[in-house]
């Protein structure tokens, strides 16, 4: 049981992993996390330099960048973090490690799902309360957005699903995708790893195409189907369907990154 998984040496592998996440990505999630503060500085600089007054259209452009860093960060953080884990020698080296194939991948779970969306969240954060503090066009922005009835529903819970848990694993999904594509390719990562998803989709879309597309469904057929469409049992479908999704998704891609860190060979 222990050549499997030992909670004291998957302690040293997580310290060791983690600090080679830092070493590799801190200065860029650092970057990224407080670009919006950095930019006002910038061009506060710039229009005080020049003249040009300030820029209204900073505000609407620093509400969208959560979503940019996050892209920006799913497609990136892969491929720089585990990446060399497909070249020879410092493949090799990473091999050597005294560490299983399990605690390797829970390592690799818990820096992309957890360590790293909570360090991303608080520096964005961060970043948009030193602009606000400065800028109260912002704050006002983001509390227009929040107040407003479609998004507030969406986050207090009362909607139909649980959208900051859907939010986190959708990151989640995505990040590991792309990690699992670092693992794999040698070159080209996030590239070839886009292709194998523009691939993937259009076979899933054929396959949906010949499946309902060649089925007899009437009228009588759908009617029966949803019967007293209420709002319970569209809440009910909603989660049914989501839960699904979600536990096929994380089971392929957990098993895809352990089968490949357990057969990567030096």
């Amino acid at each position: 049981m222990k050549e499997i998984f030992d909670f004291k040496r998957f302690g040293k592998y997580f310290v060791y992993d983690l600090r080679q996440a830092v070493n590799r990505y801190g200065l860029t999630a650092l970057i990224l996390g407080l670009w919006p503060f950095i930019w006002f500085v910038f061009t506060r600089f710039l229009s005080f330099v020049f003249g040009t007054g300030y820029n209204p259209d900073f505000v609407k452009a620093s509400t969208s960048w959560p979503v940019i860093v996050s892209i920006i960060v799913v497609l990136s953080f892969g491929s720089r973090v585990y990446g060399g884990v497909t070249d020879r020698k410092k493949g090799a080296d990473w091999i050597s490690l005294p560490a299983s194939a399990l605690e390797k991948t829970l390592s690799l779970l818990l820096i992309t799902c957890v360590v790293l969306p909570i360090t991303l969240f608080v520096l964005v954060g961060i970043s948009f309360a030193l602009v606000s503090s400065l800028v109260p066009e912002l704050y006002e922005c983001l509390q227009a957005i929040w107040s407003d009835s479609f998004f507030s529903e969406l986050f207090s819970g009362t909607s139909y699903v649980n959208v900051p848990l859907i939010l986190w694993l959708s990151w989640c999904e995505n990040i590991l995708v792309f990690s699992l594509g670092a693992l794999c390719f040698k070159r080209n990562k996030v590239g070839k790893t886009i292709l194998c998803l523009i691939g993937l989709f259009a076979l899933l879309g054929i396959i949906t195409m010949l499946v309902f597309g060649t089925a007899n469904i009437s009228s009588e057929t759908i009617e029966r189907f949803l019967g007293d469409f209420d709002a319970a049992r569209a809440q009910t479908l909603v989660n049914v369907a989501l839960n699904l999704i979600y536990s096929v998704v994380f089971v392929l891609l957990i098993g895809g990154i352990y089968a490949r860190i357990k057969t990567i060979k030096a």
